[in-house]
């Protein structure tokens, strides 16, 4: 088996409503176009991609993982400018925590969306990673 790249990550929520009007507002992603599944939710795309899930928590509050207790620490979004991210949230009021990778050029934001799922907003200037 070979993977390519993550696909999306899903977020479970009592208020479908509020957790886009973060992810739109705050993160900067679209609402698109989803699929009729039982439970309400949103598609929340980058570019032409749905990467943020957002679905309705059953009504008695069971997640698809059946646990509330999942154990991935955050997923990460890569930004395209630093400085505009970080602008955005001071304008915005949003806590955040800003680290540096040592010995690179890479920035991480950290923050967490209205259920508590960490974000990491990365960036990636041009050159190796690591």
């Amino acid at each position: 088996m070979e993977v390519n790249t993550i696909d999306h990550v899903n977020v479970e929520t009592d208020d479908v409503d509020r957790s886009a009007k973060f992810y739109k507002e705050v993160i900067g992603l679209k609402e698109g176009p989803r699929p009729e599944f039982s439970r309400p939710g949103y598609w929340m795309y980058a570019s032409d991609k749905p990467v943020v899930h957002i679905i309705q928590t059953k009504p008695d509050n069971k997640m698809l993982t059946g646990s509330k207790d999942a154990s991935i620490s955050h997923f990460a979004l890569q930004i395209k400018d630093y400085k505009k991210a970080c602008d955005h949230l001071d304008s915005l009021g949003i806590e955040y925590e800003a680290l540096n990778v040592p010995n690179s050029e890479i920035r991480q934001l950290f923050l967490e969306d209205p259920e508590g799922v960490l974000i990491e907003l990365i960036y990636l200037p041009e050159g190796p990673r690591v």
